[in-house]
């Protein structure tokens, strides 16, 4: 059976928060990725330690968004 929850009417509190959560996934990858692929960056850290920093943005953002799938 098909569970039809999830298309119910969500209060304007848990819509804003819907919504934070998806645009502070999108900084945190679009950070990850910007440290990874933007050679100019202006960060005072050698090569090996950006692409670290934006590898752990980038699983961080994605655990935000499968903590966000969860809540009810």
């Amino acid at each position: 059976m098909l569970n039809f929850d999830i298309f119910k009417q969500k209060s304007p509190k848990q819509r804003f928060l819907l919504i934070l959560g998806l645009i502070m996934f999108v900084f945190y990858l679009g950070i990850g990725l910007a440290c990874i692929f933007w050679a100019d960056l202006p960060l005072n850290i050698g090569r090996p330690y950006k692409i670290g920093i934006g590898i752990f943005l980038i699983i961080y953002a994605f655990v935000r968004l499968l903590s966000l799938g969860r809540r009810d």
